[in-house]
């Protein structure tokens, strides 16, 4: 058992390591300390590592009771683990960067089981297929003793392969939707020139001319916090009105609020220069945006974000409309959140618009690895995502979750897109349904630990 627990925290702590790399140069830029900043990495590292701790105990019980079914159900209580990672947000507070169904986001075909499971279950085919291909590692069988071993795996992923195939060779023709015009900026302002006061002439200037240069859209969407200060006060609240009345199209604006309390939030702004909705982000990133544990903690950290700490939204706001099409804007790191996008595509909404500022991560794999978790949220949804960035990656990713353009990383401009939404198409299963399969996989572990522990 020992030996399982330092095995799985062993490699956790080694795996996070290597992912989060980018949390020290992130640090570093923001003038925090090098031995904090590697304090930091590693001590995330290591508390994320508590996953890899916990599926090697389960691992190692499933084993000791000497059943062959056990990479089924390890497989299983893996796709248990991350469910409860991403909903223990709800109420507490986790980070799950990281899923297995994220390393396939590639393959189209394969990742189309979203739309029925979420990701939990594709988390479960990729796991399931490591599990078995270690357990005929471990018997050291012949060629041909090992492939028929591992053809149950070969039949999940071929499965998962044909049904996908299926589902994107019969996608529908486009025409009788409403066809939104949008055009995404991504101004490429350097963070730590956001708060300068002599650098607020540059960047108005700068977003101006992108906005400008959008032509005729129904909609521009800026990304989280693009106003270089508060929508509230006169100037930059007046600016996007003249803008919007310009243009004639109304305009997603990411700015930070103090209305009613300090928010990060998103203005929808109409052709005649007047607020048409907002809304409050409901998942705030911890130690960016507030400090978890206040009680305990506020006294030794303070918030990183440059304006202090500021308080969540509700969960069941208002969606946004523009020309009939429902909107449900989510902010930065909130796409990470399968919950939000499954809830706000039951209420009605037609089209995600994720506004977010990568520029905390530099030249770094975060804002590539912050993009493919969109993907995941359009496959579960069958909702196109529309993603503005500050510096990018700036993309239009359609139902099916194939990234259909970009802006590439640090590069300024506008990214066009014209997303057909048809009011009428079907919600997908896992909308309706929600999260059935991890209900199953809860049942099969439950079932094989009562049959360990009374047979």
């Amino acid at each position: 058992m020992k030996a399982a627990l330092a095995g799985g925290f062993g490699a956790g702590f080694l795996f996070y390591l290597g992912l989060l790399y980018w949390i020290y140069p992130t640090m570093r830029a923001g003038g925090v300390e090098p031995a904090v900043s590697a304090l930091g990495l590693v001590l995330l590292a290591a508390l994320l590592s508590l996953e890899f701790g916990l599926m090697a105990a389960f691992g190692y019980y499933l084993k000791k009771a000497g059943s062959g079914a056990w990479p089924y159900v390890f497989a299983a209580g893996w796709a248990l683990m991350e469910w409860a990672k991403v909903s223990v947000n709800i109420k507490a507070v986790w980070f799950p960067w990281f899923t297995l169904a994220y390393t396939q986001w590639q393959y189209a075909p394969l990742i189309q089981v979203a739309a029925i499971t979420g990701l939990y279950g594709l988390s479960w085919a990729v796991c399931f297929t490591g599990a078995l291909a270690g357990a005929a590692a471990q018997r050291r069988e012949r060629p041909l003793g090992a492939a028929l071993s591992l053809l149950p795996a070969a039949l999940v992923i071929g499965g998962l392969w044909f049904y996908g195939s299926g589902v994107l060779k019969k996608i529908p023709p486009p025409g009788g939707g409403v066809v939104l015009k949008t055009a995404l900026l991504q101004p490429s302002i350097d963070l730590y020139d956001k708060w300068d006061p002599n650098r607020a002439g540059e960047i108005e200037a700068r977003i101006e001319g992108l906005v400008k240069s959008a032509g005729r859209a129904d909609l521009v969407v800026w990304p989280e916090n693009a106003l270089p200060g508060w929508i509230e006060d006169k100037h930059w609240g007046g600016w996007v009105s003249r803008l919007a009345r310009e243009g004639q199209a109304y305009n997603l604006v990411g700015s930070v609020s103090r209305g009613d309390g300090r928010r990060v939030s998103a203005f929808l702004i109409d052709p005649a220069g007047a607020p048409a909705a907002d809304y409050n982000k409901r998942v705030l990133v911890p130690f960016g945006e507030y400090v978890p544990l206040r009680g305990l903690l506020g006294k030794y950290i303070g918030p990183v974000a440059a304006l202090g700490e500021f308080f969540p939204g509700y969960s069941g706001q208002r969606l946004m409309d523009v020309k009939g099409v429902k909107i449900s804007p989510v902010i930065c790191y909130e796409s990470v959140f399968s919950y939000l996008f499954r809830n706000d595509a039951a209420r009605g909404a037609n089209l995600f618009v994720n506004i977010t500022n990568d520029g905390w991560y530099l030249d770094t794999a975060a804002p590539y690895q912050h993009l493919l978790a969109n993907v995941f949220r359009a496959v579960e949804t069958r909702r196109p995502v529309l993603r503005a960035a500050n510096n990018g990656i700036s993309a239009y990713i359609d139902p099916y979750g194939r990234i259909l353009s970009r802006l590439p990383l640090n590069q300024t401009g506008v990214l066009r897109a014209a997303p057909e939404i048809d009011s009428a198409a079907d919600k997908s299963f896992y909308v309706l349904n929600g999260d059935l399969f991890i209900y199953a996989c809860l049942m099969l572990c439950a079932a094989f630990l009562l049959a360990v522990m009374f047979l």
